[in-house]
Parts: C-alpha cells; sequence; structure tokens
C-alpha cells in the first residue's frame, strides 16, 4: 500500500497490508545497532507469508528482504554519494503485536527501492 501522493511524510514508501492486517518492521528484527531509519524494503523480491504458532502467542508474519544503508556517519549534511546497501532478510510482524520483545523503534511504512 502506498499513501496519496500529498501526504509527503510517506512519500516514496510502502507499508505492507494482508487481509485487514498491517505490517511493521521492530528493531528486534534487525542487526544490532542498526537504525530504523536505515531500512529500506527490496520492491523487486516477493513477500513471504508464514504462520508462526510459536511466536508472539501465535501471529502470522511476512518474510521480506531488506536492504539496509551502510554508508551514513551520522553528520547533519552530508555530500550526495550513491548509496551503499547490505541485503538483509527477516521478518515484518503484525502491527497489533509490536513492542512485545523489550524495548524497541518501529516503522510501518518504509522506504522502497526498485530495480527498473
Amino acid at each position: 500500500m502506498e499513501g496519496h501522493n500529498r501526504i509527503e511524510e510517506v512519500r516514496n514508501q510502502v507499508a505492507v497490508k494482508r487481509g485487514p492486517m498491517v505490517y511493521c518492521i521492530e528493531t528486534p528484527d534487525l542487526p544490532k545497532d542498526t537504525s530504523i531509519l536505515d531500512v529500506y524494503l527490496n520492491g523487486n523480491t516477493p513477500l513471504e507469508v508464514l504462520h508462526k504458532p510459536e511466536f508472539l502467542g501465535g501471529v502470522t508474519i511476512v518474510n521480506v528482504e531488506l536492504l539496509l544503508r551502510k554508508d551514513k556517519n551520522g553528520d547533519m549534511y552530508q555530500a550526495v554519494t550513491k548509496p551503499n546497501f547490505e541485503s538483509f532478510k527477516t521478518q515484518l510482524v503484525p502491527y497489533f503485536a509490536w513492542s512485545n520483545r523489550d524495548q524497541a523503534e518501529m516503522t510501518v511504512f518504509i522506504p522502497v527501492i526498485w530495480d527498473i
């Protein structure tokens, strides 16, 4: 799903929805010290739905391939260069189930990168 093109905050981002269920990415499903702001969805890979009866009391997750941006240095401003991404396979959890595994950051809308 994508937001209306006048919603600037979610432009070039997508949300994953299956039926009435909206999914999110949480920091526990990312490598240690990865910022939620450096996560991009690889728009060219399929999403895989999997029910996990033992996970969070039994939920259906979505397996995805993310692209993690590795070239940011934390400066307020940086010269524009071609980003450096690392592929990472992980899961999206239902929005209703987030924040059940310690302190975590979360986002529903994820920037998407497509091969064209």
